[in-house]
């Protein structure tokens, strides 16, 4: 029963209009910031020990901060389609990497329905995964990729909204400031504590030839690029938040701040991302701004889907009428008690190839986790209560492993949509 369950309520795919009274914030302008490979553990405002997050962490100071949002893929395509359409990524057919397709021609995304309703709509990416080849570009009248971090985009994104500020608008922000090759400047490295003096970037980790552990200095050390490269994506974001701020466009604006996917640091004896469902690579950052809301921030402790929350969220907090399929973390930003029970998670790469185990999927409960691998035919279960990095594999007999059923009925309803037709 719990099985079925989890397969009606969870991998829902159909339609769900909104049916609400009055909006939280009625007609007012969206903006969603995707942080690519950001893991939520290494924001300030989630706990880290290092400032790696000033301007972000001043923004969820009067936001409501997810603490456990879990992504629905370990890399950046399937987590955006997600995001831009409300499916999961099995059912976009994008989950495997090397990607073999783009989005789906079926769904609606996110941008068209915000331009259907009468908002202005721009997108400003770091290209790659989200660029308008896999299928981002559509229902924006403007989507551009000048480079591949914030800085490249960010000054053509802040002419874009002076543009638009006296009409309503919805406009995508993405940058991949903190993937591979970590690139940062000084003051980025002095302020996670690397010296000054060293390169500029990170370039000789993690490659295809050579993916053996580091000594403990050596990755001590690439970590601190990794965080001094998250710090020079957020000074960039800082200077967003100021220009919303001088403009006054935050008093009518919600900003949905989150990330695709997390990175590895041979936790479970892998560097990267892409081919895992373990928690460094789907644990992100979900920071939801509402003017006025909540000016003294809040916290949200409960488990809920980072993905397939996107669309629907940000459709619903502003009241525009939709049939997007998805979660909604509505109640919760309203202030009710209220988590998802049940979240789940794919990943899908070659076996043997650069360390992949084949194709996984996981489930993440309140207290435990479950880890199919499929290729294996082998699972690997684990108590979130007492092992929260997921490092002890749990004994055959503990209840996690009574989730297989509810594992795999949801995968077998993931039935992908048709191919693409261009």
């Amino acid at each position: 029963m719990l099985a079925w369950a989890a397969v009606v309520i969870y991998s829902h795919q159909g339609n769900a209009g909104t049916g609400r009274g009055t909006p939280l914030c009625d007609g007012c302008n969206v903006v969603l910031i995707s942080v690519d490979t950001v893991r939520a553990d290494h924001l300030s405002c989630y706990g880290y020990e290092r400032p790696t997050s000033p301007n972000i962490d001043r923004f969820a100071s009067k936001s409501i901060v997810f603490e456990n949002a879990i992504s629905q893929a370990p890399w950046t395509l399937p987590a955006h389609g997600s995001m831009f359409t409300g499916l999961y990524p099995g059912r976009l057919g994008v989950v495997h990497y090397p990607a073999l397709r783009r989005l789906p021609d079926q769904p609606t995304t996110l941008a068209e329905v915000f331009r259907k309703s009468g908002y202005q709509t721009g997108g400003f990416s770091g290209g790659g995964f989200v660029s308008g080849h896999y299928g981002f570009a559509r229902g924006f009248e403007t989507y551009s990729t000048n480079g591949r971090r914030f800085e490249h985009n960010l000054r053509q994104a802040l002419d874009w909204m002076e543009l638009n500020k006296d009409r309503p608008f919805f406009m995508f922000l993405h940058g991949y400031n903190a993937h591979r090759p970590y690139f940062s400047a000084p003051v980025d490295k002095r302020a996670v504590g690397l010296p000054d003096g060293v390169e500029a970037e990170k370039v000789r980790f993690c490659l295809k030839n050579d993916r053996e552990r580091p000594p403990d200095d050596e990755l001590e050390q690439i970590i601190s690029y990794y965080d001094a490269a998250i710090h020079h994506g957020d000074r960039q974001l800082g200077a967003f938040f100021k220009a919303l701020r001088q403009t006054k466009l935050d008093e009518k604006t919600v900003v949905l701040l989150t990330s695709d996917h997390g990175e590895e640091f041979f936790e479970h004896g892998n560097c990267d991302h892409v081919r895992f469902t373990y928690r460094e690579s789907l644990h992100v950052p979900y920071i939801v701004y509402v003017p006025k809301l909540t000016p003294q921030g809040r916290k949200q402790a409960g488990l809920v889907p980072a993905s397939i929350s996107v669309a629907r969220t940000l459709l619903d907090l502003v009241g525009v009428e939709h049939t997007m399929p998805g979660a909604t973390l509505l109640p919760i930003i309203e202030g009710r008690d209220y988590d998802f029970p049940l979240v789940f998670s794919e990943a899908d790469s070659p076996a043997g190839n650069l360390g992949s185990r084949g194709s996984n999927i996981a489930v993440t409960a309140r207290d435990r986790k479950l880890i199919q691998f499929s290729d294996e035919g082998s699972d690997e279960a684990y108590d979130l209560v007492t092992d929260l990095a997921e490092r002890h594999i749990l004994p055959e007999g503990h209840d996690a492993y009574y989730m297989r059923q509810t594992l795999r009925s949801w995968e077998t309803a993931m039935v992908q949509l048709p191919k693409p037709t261009t």
